[in-house]
């Protein structure tokens, strides 16, 4: 999620608000007996280390019949907030900044690693300062796993970083407009995405040659990208698909979309409602789209849909949105 400010107190009020509005949406939903005995037993279900806190089973959320395969956010009673997802050589990996404090989005930064069959972590590593964010995440291909936060970029070998010793980094700063809110995956090259909630906002697609000839000389800016698109406002992730099309995660804690585009022109070709607060998505090699939802996060743990998962999303049984009803922001 987009770092915001300290909540001034009108805000903070009109937020308590919400979720009281929102917690009796919830328990209006849970009229219907069938519906809720079916989420807590999806609930129970789900693998990894299930939080301490929170209500007893996950929410409804759009298009949750297209979900084949859920996890638990790794590291939640402990405060930490996922952000970035990527899948490389059989594993899903998920950055995330630490926060116990509510507003606080900024704090020590981490990547784990997740067997997306058992859901079980198989190892993690910290990120070093100044990443408090580490909004983006990909996977270039070779060993290269990139980290984004606001300003800075992070690149490390997965085989150092989880080959038994201290993981070495070389690091970027971003400047000429340059924002890294999300990261996008691909083959011997990345992509770089700002968000926007008024747009225009912009994704930029960086090669690994790039990156090379920029390492420590300076400031990695938007004039050094191969290409540019057009993307929409609230974008919290990206991923490519196997036939080109570029897929962006939008959201607020209180709604999620997946935007389908023309890489070459930005023009959305569909459109679903899925899951509030979803973050980073990553496609695996069976075609199936791995996302990742901070609703639910403990620092933000009144928030609905409480939702703070890793899931499995089969992109043939997604329901697009209607164009007037999606129920997500516009742009």
């Amino acid at each position: 999620m987009h770092a915001y400010p300290e909540a001034p107190p009108a805000r903070r009020r009109v937020s308590r608000c919400w979720r009281i509005a929102a917690a009796l949406a919830l328990v209006a939903a849970c009229g219907i007996a069938p519906v809720c005995r079916r989420l807590e037993t999806l609930t129970r279900a789900i693998p990894g280390q299930r939080p301490g806190y929170g209500p007893r089973a996950i929410s409804p959320v759009p298009n949750l019949a297209a979900i084949d395969r859920m996890i638990w956010m790794p590291g939640l009673d402990d405060g930490w907030n996922p952000q970035g997802l990527a899948f490389a050589r059989g594993s899903l990996f998920v950055s995330a900044y630490r926060s116990l404090a509510t507003w606080k989005d900024r704090g020590p930064c981490r990547v784990f690693r997740i067997d997306p069959r058992t859901g079980r972590v198989t190892g993690h590593f910290a990120v070093p300062p100044p990443c408090g964010h580490a909004g983006g995440l990909a996977y270039a291909g070779d060993g290269k796993l990139f980290i984004g936060d606001t300003h800075t970029l992070f690149e490390t070998s997965l085989g150092r970083a989880f080959g038994g010793g201290e993981p070495k980094f070389r690091i970027w700063r971003m400047g000429g407009g340059l924002k890294g809110a999300f990261a996008i995956s691909g083959q011997g090259s990345i992509w770089i995405g700002d968000y926007q909630s008024q747009g225009p906002a912009m994704a930029f697609k960086f090669n690994l040659s790039v990156l090379d000839a920029h390492s420590g000389r300076g400031t990695l800016d938007p004039r050094a990208a191969a290409a540019v698109v057009a993307i929409p406002t609230y974008a919290q992730g990206g991923a490519i698909g196997s036939r080109g099309g570029l897929w962006i995660a939008r959201s607020d804690l209180g709604w999620g979309a997946l935007d389908r585009l023309d890489p070459a022109s930005g023009t959305r070709t569909a459109r679903y409602r899925v899951a509030g607060g979803i973050e980073g998505i990553a496609f695996d090699g069976d075609g199936r789209l791995w996302c990742v939802s901070e609703a639910g996060a403990r620092h933000q743990p009144l928030r609905y849909p409480f939702f703070p998962l890793l899931f499995r999303l089969d992109p043939s049984r997604l329901h697009p949105a209607s164009r007037t009803t999606d129920g997500v922001r516009r742009g």
